[in-house]
C-alpha cells in the first residue's frame, strides 16, 4: 500500500435481509457491492449518489460500525475490519465520524464542555487541566465563543451544533474523519459556512476526510477525488474537477443536470434524464442503470459491471465521452 493512503477498502460488500419476509424465503438487499476506494493523506474523498445508493452504508463499513459480508478495510496499512472489538476500540481515536443529524448525535443532558471532554478523558489523552484547555481550543477552532461551553445542545442552531460535532471529532487528533452528509440538513448559507470551515481546518491541520453527500455541488467543492455510487456500486471514480466538468457515466451526468442553476441561459440546456424511478434491486448481471438509462442499446445488455480506466478516471461506462 502506498505510504500516502490513509484509509482503503477492498471489494467491500454488504447485504441486509428485508424485514417482514419469511426467514426461509427472505430476500436480501445488497446495499454495497464490490466497492474499492483509497483515501489519500491530506485530501478529501467524496462519495455521492441519491438516497439508497449505499453511501451511508459505506461510511459505517469504513468506520467498522458494521461488519462487511465480504471485503477488507485498512487504516494506515493495517486491516481493521477483522480485529476484536477490544483492539478496535483502542484504534477508535484514529478514525472519527460526523453524522448528518447533529441534534441526535449530541447528548441533550450534557453541556458542550462535557460533550467535548468525554472522549478525551475516556481515551486518556491528557489530565483534566489539559483537557479543559483543549476544549476551549477546539471551540475557537470551529468558530464558537468559549463562553458557549456551558450551554446545552438545544441552545444552539443547527449549524452551531454541527460545529460542536466537528470539534468533538477533532478532539482526538484522528487520522481520518468520515463526514456523513454533514450539511444536508442545513440552510444553504449555513452549508457554505460549514464547508468553508472544513476546508480551512483541513489546510491548517492537514486533515483527511471522507465526505458523503447527495449533492454534487457540495461534494465537488470540498473533494479532491469523487466516487459516484448507484445501487450499491461505484459507477465512476476520479478527480473531482474531471468528473464535474466531463462526466463519463450517464448517471453522473444525470446527477449534475438535476442540480439547480442560477444562470437563466443554462436552464433550457439539454439534460440527461433517467427513464423511471430507481428500482428496489440492482440487476444481478450487466449494467445496474440498464432499466433507466436513456442511452441504452444492445451492447449495454452484455456490458459487465467492472470499472475500467479512461480519460483520467475509472468508469463503468463511457457513453458520455463517446457522445
Amino acid at each position: 500500500m502506498p505510504e500516502n493512503i490513509v484509509l482503503e477498502t477492498r471489494h467491500l460488500s454488504k447485504s441486509y435481509r428485508i424485514s417482514g419476509e419469511n426467514s426461509l424465503f427472505a430476500k436480501t438487499f445488497r446495499a454495497v457491492s464490490d466497492v474499492s476506494v483509497a483515501v489519500r493523506q491530506g485530501e478529501t474523498f467524496g462519495i455521492v449518489g441519491e438516497s439508497g445508493c449505499g453511501k451511508s452504508t459505506m461510511a459505517r463499513l469504513m468506520m467498522c460500525l458494521e461488519k462487511p459480508d465480504a471485503g477488507e478495510v485498512y487504516l494506515q496499512g493495517k486491516r481493521i475490519d477483522n480485529l476484536p472489538e477490544s483492539e478496535r476500540r483502542r484504534l477508535r481515536p484514529r478514525f472519527q465520524m460526523v453524522f448528518q443529524d447533529s441534534g441526535s448525535s449530541l447528548n441533550p443532558r450534557k453541556r458542550v464542555q462535557d460533550i467535548l471532554r468525554e472522549p478525551m478523558l475516556y481515551h486518556r489523552v491528557g489530565d483534566e487541566k489539559q483537557v479543559d484547555a483543549r476544549v476551549e481550543e477546539l471551540l475557537d477552532m470551529v468558530g464558537l465563543p468559549v463562553e458557549m461551553k456551558r450551554r446545552y445542545p438545544h441552545e444552539f442552531s443547527g449549524g452551531q451544533r454541527q460545529r460542536i460535532c466537528i470539534a468533538r471529532a477533532l478532539s482526538l487528533n484522528p487520522d481520518v474523519i468520515v463526514l456523513d452528509e454533514p450539511v444536508s440538513a442545513l440552510d444553504v448559507s449555513v452549508q457554505a459556512q460549514i464547508l468553508n470551515l472544513l476546508r480551512d481546518l483541513q489546510q491548517s491541520l492537514h486533515l483527511t476526510y471522507v465526505f458523503i453527500g447527495h449533492g454534487l455541488g457540495a461534494v465537488h467543492y470540498i473533494s479532491h477525488q469523487i466516487a459516484v455510487m448507484y445501487m450499491g456500486r461505484v459507477v465512476e471514480m476520479g478527480p473531482s474537477d474531471t468528473l464535474f466538468d466531463h462526466p463519463a457515466h450517464p448517471y453522473t451526468k444525470a446527477l449534475l443536470d438535476a442540480a439547480p442553476v442560477a444562470d437563466d441561459t443554462l436552464r433550457s440546456r439539454e439534460r440527461t434524464v433517467m427513464a423511471e424511478e430507481i428500482g428496489d434491486y440492482a440487476p444481478a448481471e450487466g449494467c445496474p442503470l440498464l432499466p433507466r438509462c436513456p442511452y441504452v442499446d444492445e451492447g449495454c445488455r452484455n456490458r459487465g459491471q467492472a470499472l475500467f480506466e479512461t480519460a483520467g478516471r475509472l468508469t463503468a461506462c463511457d457513453r458520455m465521452l463517446e457522445g
